[in-house]
This record gives structure tokens, C-alpha cells and sequence, in this order.
């Protein structure tokens, strides 16, 4: 028998789904340019990356046009906030300077399409397109992982892509207008300039790996992880023919700061003090509700797809609601997930390990980068002292680069291309069966619309404050305020700024300057929207009930949605 050439990893080369580019890609070249065709049949891989991310896409935008999804203002709180901000600023207003915001300006500059949309249109038209181009984002992800493993073959790029692609976390990420989907984006767009079939670029790559790394730290800090694991990765992996490790470094780390200052520092310059103090200094201290470590890892390995709203394990689709439907319409339901979760990570932890001690040189520096950056960030979500059901959207690109790279070391000994199909094969029946699972789950969710009501009730140019911004967005409400009007876009940041990053939760109530700024807040409004989660963002203390009851009566309810009220002054 003829020797069979066989890649890195023990895969054999130039075999059906075996080697780097899938089954026999130059034969395909030349038999498609001897039949006269100008494009290429394309690989067993990248017909797996394209399966994984028609996956991707059906799944977002199944979940993103149920009813209410598209418009309403109770999908979420964050989204609001950061569309909103993009509609201050396309009348003037700067984030940190004119008003509190808690996140790095990247989000705002993302945001801009929508709001120009919604300053053309409706606002609840700007939300819609908002969203839609969120749930492009995430798709995207899904082939620019794949492609970053697509040289170690199919079944590499089955487990990577087909992962990504039904993740819990990023399904639900891609809903709206989030940070994580965004952030992911960026990155993943570093790592594939900064990447050649796993090997580090040359330095002009690495220069635009670095820009793109910058723009996502201006999205999302934590992107500081992967921009950290990479310069790490340039400066210890050897260098190849004509490169240094410092000028590697050195040219991501100038490119970093590049895309880092072109994108947050206009919006810096503006306001330095409070741009550090909103930014980066109150975001360490705040204070969050606290949500047991298992829960953490529920999310982080997508246990919560059968755990129930009481964290017993359940078949998806037989009981009222999983964690992960649960999630779809923001609810980070409380609750101990208990030792299933510690054990699926623990397998989790020991397959990969595994896979990554099977002859470690094999193991390319896209791949450690990955576990690295995977590893940092799965800490970040657990340690950090706030939880939402969005975090763990953060390390899911690495999680299941690091998966794939593990499992195609293990699939090495096997012989034959067959073998290795099959094994692709069945990893694709588990993931189309998850993502089956999860479309059932999300059949029945549903956010109710903002009501008529309220439109009618608000006058056009009212001076309102909502706690919940994205409910004054999705009425058409959300108007530039006028003069002596109080410009609260984040009503949890303004909190965050009168305390000096101190939350609710952590108190901020005690401090009677923090009551007073809300009472002259209010004192300036005409119109006052309150959700139900308003004494997570304000400091609702019993003299600002008593003062607020004083000055305000209620006009209308809205129990279905958000459990809302709104008042009037009196």
C-alpha cells in the first residue's frame, strides 16, 4: 500500500473530511478548470462551516421574529441604553460628558445605523434594525471560526462551528443589541488576520489583528483578555524566517492602541475624568445580585438547555420553561444548578485536557491561544460580581475553538477517512438535534408589544424619564430632552455617578446626596415611565417613595408589560 501523508495532527492529508482543505482539494481545482467552471466544488469543511452557519442563522432569526421580539421595549434593558446613547449622539449629546454610560463607546458606534433608522423612520423601527443586525453579527462569528480551524478538517470545523452555532449564550446574545455579539466579532476578525492554518501572520497582518483587537476593547473591556493572549502568543511562539517576537508585538500592540483610540477616544478626550470613573472604575466596584457559581456553569456549558426554572434536569420542550427559554426573554432566573453542572464541566475540563496533552507540540498557537483566552474569560464570568445570562457569550468562540482542536486530537488515531466521517457525521446529528431542541424551546416565547396607550398619553417633546429607556424607544417617546429636562439614559449609571460606583444593591440608597439627585431628576420630569427592576437601578429608599407620592399620581398600568407604571406631576 501507498503511504498515506498525514497532517500535524494525524489526520491524513488529502482524504474525504481527513486533511486540511477536506477531500482532495487541488483535484477538485483542476477537474473544475478542465470542465471550464471558474468556481471551485468546495471542500467537505467548508461545506460543514456553511451547514453550521445556516444552523446559526435559522436559529437567531427564528428566536428574533417571535411575537414581540422585533419592537417591544421588554426584551431587554441594555439594548435600550445603548440605542439610545446612538440617538443622543446624532443630536450632539456625548456619553460620560452630557450624560451617564457605564460601557466603552464602542456599542454607540455599532448602534448608529439603527438610530439613524429610527431618527428617519420610528424608534421602534431603529430597534428593529438594531436587532437584525445583531443577529448578523453572531451568525458571522460562526464561519470566521470555522475558517480559523477549517486546515485541520471537517470534523475539527463540525465540532467548532456546529457549537458556536447552537451555544445558549449567543443564541440568546444575538437578540438585540448586546456588547458580547459585537465584541466576538471583532475579535474573531483579529485572530483570522492574525492567523495563517494556525501559525501567527507575518507583522503587517498582526498590525490589523491589532486594530480590529482595539475596537473591540472600545466595544466590551474584556476583549483586553484575547488582545492579552495574543500578544502573549507573539511574544513566546517562534519566530518564523524574517520576523522577531518584539516586532510582532510590537505591531499588535501598536495597532491595538490604533483601533482602541480611533474609536473610544474622541468620546474620551470629551470627558476624561468621567469617562475612567464611569468606564472602568465603577464597573469594578458595582455590586450585583449574587447567583451561585453553578448557575455560572449551567450557562458556560449549555447545561441550562435541559435544566428547568428549578434546576432539575428536564426534557426540553415537556415542562412551562427551561433556563434557556427563560433567558430569551431576559430573566436570569436565581436558582442552584447543583452538581450537574460542577460534572459537565468537569468532563468538559478532562476532554479537553485530554486532547491538548495528545503530543502537546501538535498543538498549533491559534489552538493554545484559544484555550488560553477560553480559560481567562470562563474565570472572568465566574469570578465577576455581576452574572447575566449574556456573559458567558464571551468565551464561547474559544470554548468551542479549544473543543474542536481537542476532539480532532483525540479523532487522530483513527485510520481512514470513513472513520473520521462518521465520527463528523454523528458530531452533526448531536448538533442539528440540539439546535432542534432549542427551536422547540423557543417556539412559544413571546414579549408583548409596547402598549398604544402609552403614546397616546406622552405627548410628542414631553419631558419623560424612564428607568428602562428601551420602553420610552419602543413608544416613539424617546425624544432629545429640552432645556432643563434631565438627560437619564442609563438610569442604573446615573445611580452609578451620583454614588460614585455605588449600586442599589451595594447600598447606594444610604447615601442621602444619591436620594436628592434622584428627587431633582424627577423634580425636572413631566412624565415619569417606572418598571418593576426600577429599584435595581434606583435607590428607591421610603423618603423617595414618600417624596415621589407627593409630586406624582399614576395615569396608567401595564402589567403585562414589565409590570410598568407611569405617572404624571401633579
Amino acid at each position: 500500500m501507498p503511504a498515506v501523508r498525514r497532517a500535524k495532527d494525524g489526520t491524513p492529508v488529502g482524504s474525504a473530511g481527513g486533511g486540511p482543505d477536506g477531500a482532495g482539494s487541488a483535484r477538485e481545482g483542476a477537474g473544475a478548470a478542465g470542465r471550464g467552471f471558474l468556481l471551485r466544488v468546495p471542500s467537505s469543511a467548508g461545506l460543514v462551516i456553511l451547514a453550521a452557519t445556516a444552523l446559526a442563522l435559522a436559529l437567531r432569526l427564528f428566536l428574533v421574529t417571535r411575537p414581540g421580539f422585533l419592537t417591544s421595549g421588554q426584551v431587554e434593558y441594555d439594548d435600550g441604553v445603548y440605542l439610545g446613547a446612538a440617538l443622543r449622539l446624532l443630536h450632539g449629546a456625548m456619553p460620560y460628558k452630557d450624560y451617564a454610560f457605564v460601557q466603552p463607546p464602542g456599542i454607540i458606534v455599532v448602534g448608529l445605523p439603527g438610530a439613524l433608522i429610527g431618527s428617519l423612520t420610528s424608534q421602534a423601527g431603529g430597534l428593529a434594525v438594531a436587532r437584525l443586525l445583531s443577529v448578523l453579527a453572531s451568525t458571522a462569528c460562526v464561519p470566521l471560526a470555522g475558517r480559523l480551524v477549517r486546515h485541520r478538517g471537517a470534523l475539527v470545523c463540525a465540532v467548532t462551528a456546529g457549537l458556536l452555532a447552537v451555544y445558549p449564550a449567543d443564541i440568546l446574545a444575538a437578540r438585540t443589541l448586546l456588547l458580547e455579539p459585537w465584541m466576538n466579532l471583532a475579535c474573531l476578525l483579529a485572530a483570522t488576520a492574525a492567523f495563517r492554518e494556525g501559525r501567527l501572520a507575518s507583522p503587517r497582518w498582526l498590525a490589523v489583528a491589532g486594530v480590529a483587537l482595539g475596537c473591540g476593547v472600545a466595544i466590551k473591556f474584556w476583549a483586553a483578555i484575547p488582545a492579552a493572549a495574543l500578544l502573549a502568543v507573539c511574544l513566546i511562539a517562534r519566530p518564523e524566517p524574517g520576523a522577531s517576537r518584539l516586532r510582532r508585538g510590537g505591531a499588535l500592540l501598536g495597532g491595538s492602541v490604533g483601533g482602541f483610540a480611533v474609536l473610544a477616544g474622541p468620546f474620551a478626550l470629551a470627558a476624561p475624568g468621567a469617562f475612567v470613573h464611569q468606564t472602568l472604575l465603577y464597573q469594578v466596584s458595582r455590586v450585583g445580585e449574587y447567583t451561585p457559581v453553578s448557575l455560572r456553569l449551567a450557562h458556560l456549558t449549555g447545561l441550562i438547555d435541559v435544566l428547568s426554572r428549578s434546576g432539575k434536569l428536564t426534557v426540553p420542550g415537556t415542562t412551562g420553561h427551561t433556563l434557556f427559554s427563560m433567558g430569551a426573554e431576559a430573566s436570569t432566573h436565581i436558582v442552584a444548578a447543583g452538581w450537574k453542572a460542577y460534572a459537565v464541566a468537569a468532563i468538559a475540563i478532562v476532554v479537553i485536557a485530554a486532547g491538548y496533552l495528545i503530543v502537546p507540540r501538535r498543538r498549533t498557537p491559534l489552538e493554545w491561544f484559544a484555550l488560553v483566552t477560553a480559560a481567562a474569560a470562563a474565570a472572568a464570568i465566574l469570578g465577576y460580581s455581576a452574572f447575566f445570562y449574556h456573559y458567558p457569550d464571551f468565551p464561547a468562540p474559544w470554548i468551542a475553538i479549544t473543543a474542536g482542536a481537542a476532539i480532532g486530537a483525540l479523532a487522530g488515531p483513527l485510520r481512514g477517512a470513513r472513520a473520521r466521517r462518521v465520527l463528523a457525521a454523528a458530531i452533526a446529528v448531536v448538533i442539528v438535534a440540539a439546535g432542534a431542541a432549542e427551536a422547540r424551546e423557543l417556539s412559544g416565547a413571546h414579549v408583548p408589544d409596547s402598549p398604544a396607550v402609552a403614546s397616546a398619553l406622552i405627548p410628542k417633546g414631553s419631558c419623560l424619564v424612564a428607568d428602562q429607556v428601551s420602553f420610552a424607544i419602543a413608544a416613539n417617546r424617546f425624544t432629545a430632552p429640552g432645556p432643563g429636562c434631565p438627560d437619564v439614559v442609563d438610569s442604573l449609571a446615573t445611580t452609578l455617578a451620583l454614588s460614585g460606583g455605588v449600586s442599589p444593591q451595594g447600598g447606594a440608597g444610604q447615601t442621602a446626596a444619591v436620594v436628592a439627585g434622584w428627587e431633582k431628576i424627577f423634580g425636572q420630569a413631566r412624565y415619569v415611565w417606572l418598571s418593576a427592576g426600577a429599584p435595581a437601578r434606583i435607590p428607591w429608599t421610603a423618603g423617595l417613595q414618600t417624596w415621589f407620592d407627593g409630586h406624582f399620581r399614576q395615569i396608567a398600568a401595564f402589567p403585562g408589560y414589565g409590570d410598568s407604571k407611569l405617572y404624571v406631576r401633579r
